[in-house]
């Protein structure tokens, strides 16, 4: 017996409303690629080659950004923060949830330059985090940027609002030695541990506020100070990052 036609159109799609029902959900959009320069590759979660970034291109959990030399890119969050990684970098969205409710993003920087200008979040339990091999850096809303080295330090400084920097978790057992011999260094709670004791790589934070930096070395030994504002802006890159910054005013 022949199955007319008109049903045999009705079971596939049935078949594949099923069948999609099925797929796993597409992840959320965080954000978009608001301003590629150059060579600029991402590999999203669960793929297994590069692809070449394109203008507008949505950012999703999981995707990782790298710029190829004499390259650049910028990514602007949903709730307006903006991004930018400069030539010869890898730089991951590891998780955002971006919501009227909520705000929770964690990224890495693996290596290279990563400039950033995030939105001051609203409640306590909100939290924007970017992390390297050597540090954590926690942000309420400020500009600041992160040098992420070969030798996996890092250097953190900071231009708006201020920062939280703690070393990143280390291997259990793994110590570090204090900031700067003879100088007293914050460790979490009430007591000063003086340099050069030896304290857990995982006791310390640091608040890092305008004009101030922060150079956390591979063995979780820190060293905090001020910059040369005159100075630091004769960089191409601080230049270029505040003149794009200008355009989010």
């Amino acid at each position: 017996m022949k199955i007319p036609k008109i049903l045999t159109v009705i079971l596939l799609g049935i078949l594949f409303l099923c069948t999609a029902s099925l797929a796993p959900p597409s992840p959320p959009e965080v954000g978009k690629v608001t301003f590629p320069l150059g060579n600029v590759m991402i590999l999203s979660k669960g793929d297994r080659q590069f692809r070449k970034v394109t203008f507008n291109m949505p950012v999703l959990n999981g995707d990782k950004i790298e710029t190829k030399k004499q390259s650049r890119c910028e990514l602007t969050f949903k709730d307006g923060s903006v991004v930018r990684v400069d030539e010869q970098s890898i730089y991951t969205v590891e998780k955002a949830e971006l919501d009227k409710s909520k705000k929770d993003v964690e990224s890495e920087l693996a290596i290279g330059k990563l400039w950033a200008n995030i939105k001051k979040v609203v409640t306590g339990r909100d939290s924007w985090k970017l992390k390297s091999p050597a540090a954590v850096v926690a942000v309420r809303g400020t500009i600041y940027r992160m040098n992420a080295g070969a030798d996996s330090s890092a250097q953190v400084l900071v231009y708006d609002g201020n920062v939280a920097v703690s070393p990143a978790v280390p291997a259990s057992g793994q110590r570090g030695m204090g900031a700067v011999p003879g100088q007293p260094q914050q460790v979490q709670g009430p007591v000063q541990i003086q340099g050069p004791t030896q304290v857990s790589m995982a006791e310390w934070f640091e608040i890092i506020k305008a004009q101030q930096q922060i150079v956390v070395r591979p063995d979780g030994s820190y060293a905090k100070s001020d910059f040369n504002l005159a100075d630091d802006e004769k960089l191409e890159w601080v230049q270029w990052n505040k003149e794009r910054d200008k355009l989010l005013e």
